[in-house]
């Protein structure tokens, strides 16, 4: 890992002494506005040709993280916070802290100005509060949409703080935050005056270092030079010293906090100190690899509602029986933090062909189409000169919601009323190869339908999983919907019957993985298999009352959104790429579906749009180093946004809701951990609010903005046909 903290710099908690910085001036502001969604708040808007923050409609909130050691013996001494902003429309803003209105101020509208609130102690908590502030109107700005308020920046500190006159640039300081982030030749610094902290969260890796070349200058009490003082900041631990330098090289040994998720402070004390190319760093030996070329062909092949845990790559101990595809990952990459973008197939399988995220691509309802503008998966390779082929045994990846884009062959079984069953669709496939031209690469997109209900594989394999026939009232034979009936509570179950659906379910991955192996066998013995990168993966996985539930698309816990990732790059995964990439590889870093097109297009040697909202996880397959640890997002519908960073998974229902949890100590997400770990949660929350505004999500409360989105949501008209065909997949009563 080679994590550049300059050039990260929006991630950092800013402090100046003990007073907490929020500039919303830039894009390091969205980090207390979860990047716009639900907030009404947004960061690094241009009005009157300034960056600022702003309030969009009459309802703002932001998020003001609140320290332990704001608070004597439980009881929370208050805080004094300062607001530069700058109104809309003459009148009063109120400020609110839950229902509880704590203050109110007027600021002209010509400029801003600087005002001061104090916020009780009673009405907060420790961690993340939200301060909501409201107008009495809006006015149009242009590009922007109706805006109530501007907010350049805003300073919180403990109310015992408040008037100490000691206080390095105390709160009540009304000048505007100097930004960090400086240049040093051609390389990005940061620059910290006496009292400025900044703060980077992250996981420590094994080996890790902080490195850098520091410089101090000006006079202080402390001595001539301006020190740099390293701190750790720890959830329930002492803030650990890590040492302290007024000038040249550093080199901080971070072993003693492997594994913990901490806050690493950087501060300047004494004087002005710029540190140069400050970088957290791994020791990891460079694997040696040969020049590789790009492949030929790809294979993208998607497993439908398959559970990452029931596979032995992820859950040594399992019970399900794949001996093709254990075979298949002997030769590809394990991503184990791999995660859907959402918790059922259309938005999932928009998101893997478009690089978009959902709120992005727009198809997100049974209705909604995937918009024309978007520019999917296929069309990009047939303008490369790939010859294009699919065969997708879901409904809802069909010509009808806007996936017929860019294919030479198009076969979707539901719609053309064939066999879905993965003996059928291998056939098919086998036989495409064959049929193709063979003067041109090919991108092939396969989609299974097995492990979706209604469950019903051969009895040789549900006897694999259930020793005594089952005798009791379930039936996808007799009724594909009962699923959805389970699931609205319409039809009881027993401990035996729950057993018994597990167990098909169970038999339908192993039945399979069958036809899986003779897809993959059939490019050996063509072959094609050396020169074809393979992509295996599921659009979302299958709930068996983990949580209370069963299916899917109605939660984001991990049974959900953690999907099996396997990735087959001839020359790089497997046996003839020597060196240390003989056998197979397991990638730690979390990723998603929407890593999936850019990282095609970085296998094959082409550009990646810029537009696109994922990234090429190329770099972790060559063992490079990665600029900042990566995190997945994933949403379900306008109210839940989650975050995997590391181990750490946050859960955001609406802006105030958090639930926090360690994927290693508890897989199943049982234990919510937020309340002990504000640092876990500020963080993020921070990087889950940075990640939404870049990928514009745009699902304000109350005020959306005026500007028309890149692409236009849609919706298809279902017939009674469509309409049938879905039903006989189980796709009623809720159950998508």
């Amino acid at each position: 890992m080679r994590y550049d903290l300059a050039a990260n710099v929006e991630r950092a908690e800013m402090f100046e002494g003990e007073t907490r910085i929020i500039d919303l001036r830039g894009s390091a502001g969205a980090k207390y506005t979860m990047g716009g969604w639900l907030s009404g708040m947004r960061s690094g808007e241009v009005v009157d040709g300034a960056s600022t923050g702003v309030v969009l409609g009459t309802r703002g909130r932001l998020s003001l993280p609140i320290a332990a050691a704001a608070s004597d013996e439980g009881q929370n001494r208050g805080v004094s916070i300062v607001i530069s902003a700058r109104a809309m429309v003459p009148g009063v803003v109120r400020a609110y802290l839950g229902e509880e209105q704590v203050g109110e101020f007027e600021v002209p509208r010509d400029a801003f100005a600087v005002v001061s609130l104090s916020l009780p102690g009673d009405a907060l908590r420790v961690g993340d509060n939200t301060l909501l502030l409201r107008t009495s109107g809006t006015r149009e700005v242009p590009d922007v949409g109706r805006v109530g308020l501007l907010v350049e920046w805003v300073k919180v500190t403990t109310a015992s703080n408040a008037g100490d006159p000691d206080e390095a640039r105390g709160p009540l300081n009304e000048t505007a935050p100097a930004h960090p982030a400086v240049r040093l030749g051609d390389h990005p610094a940061l620059r910290l005056r006496d009292g400025d902290r900044l703060g980077f969260a992250l996981e420590v890796p094994e080996g890790a270092r902080l490195r850098g070349v520091v410089t101090g200058t000006g006079e202080g009490e402390l001595g001539d030079l301006g020190e740099l003082v390293v701190e750790a900041a720890l959830d329930g631990e002492a803030t650990v010293s890590l040492g302290a330098t007024s000038g040249g090289p550093i080199d901080l040994d971070l072993g003693a906090l492997a594994g913990k998720l901490c806050r690493i402070d950087l501060r300047g004390r004494g004087g002005e100190v710029t540190i140069g190319r400050p970088t957290i760093v791994t020791t990891d030996v460079a694997p040696d690899r040969a020049p590789r070329e790009p492949p030929r062909n790809v294979l993208v092949y998607v497993i439908d509602t398959l559970r990452a845990d029931k596979l032995e790559p992820y859950s040594p101990d399992t019970r399900v029986r794949t001996p093709g595809l254990t075979r298949f990952v002997q030769s590809a990459a394990t991503f184990l933090r791999a995660h859907t973008q959402e918790n059922w197939t259309k938005p999932s399988v928009a998101t893997l062909m478009s690089s978009l995220m959902p709120w992005q691509h727009t198809a997100v309802t049974g209705e909604a189409i995937v918009p024309a503008s978007v520019t999917l998966l296929p069309e990009i390779l047939k303008e490369e000169g790939f010859y294009t082929g699919s065969f997708i045994a879901n409904g809802y990846v069909s010509q009808a919601f806007g996936f017929r884009q860019g294919w030479d062959t198009y076969r979707n079984y539901i719609r053309e009323n064939r066999r879905t069953a993965a003996e059928h669709v291998a056939g098919d496939v086998l036989r495409w190869l064959d049929d193709r031209p063979e003067d041109q690469p090919f991108f092939l997109y396969v989609h299974t339908i097995d492990p979706h209900v209604p469950y019903r594989p051969p009895n040789e394999f549900l006897e694999m999983y259930e020793e005594t026939p089952y005798r009791g009232p379930l039936s996808f034979r007799r009724d594909a919907t009962l699923l959805g009936g389970i699931k609205t509570g319409r039809i009881r179950t027993n401990a035996r019957d729950r057993a018994h659906l597990e167990a098909l379910y169970d038999g339908e991955i192993s039945y399979h993985d069958v036809h899986f192996a003779a897809i993959l066998d059939g490019l050996e013995g063509r072959g094609l298999a050396d020169d074809t990168m393979v992509v295996v993966t599921a659009d979302h996985g299958e709930e068996f009352w983990d949580h209370g539930s069963v299916g899917h698309g109605h939660n984001v816990y991990e049974e959900l959104l953690h999907i099996p990732m396997f990735i087959r790059l001839p020359g790089l995964t497997d046996s003839s790429s020597g060196g240390s990439f003989v056998g197979a590889r397991r990638v730690e870093e979390p990723m998603g579906l929407v890593d999936v097109v850019p990282t095609v297009l970085d296998a094959l040697g082409q550009d990646i749009p810029e537009d696109l909202a994922g990234r090429s996880v190329l770099p972790e397959l060559l063992g490079d180093d990665l600029p900042a640890p990566p995190y997945a997002i994933s949403g379900f519908m306008e109210n839940w946004r989650t975050i995997v960073i590391g181990q750490t998974k946050l859960i955001q229902r609406t802006t105030r809701a958090s639930r926090l949890y360690d994927l290693t100590a508890d897989p199943g997400e049982e234990h919510d951990i937020a309340a002990d770990r504000p640092i876990a949660v500020r963080h993020t929350r921070g990087l889950l609010g940075l990640g939404l505004a870049a990928t514009s999500d745009r699902a304000h409360r109350g005020q959306r903005r005026r500007r028309a989105p890149r692409h236009e949501p849609a919706n298809a008209q279902i017939d009674s046909e469509l309409e049938a065909q879905l039903e006989a997949l189980g796709y009623v009563a809720g159950h998508r």
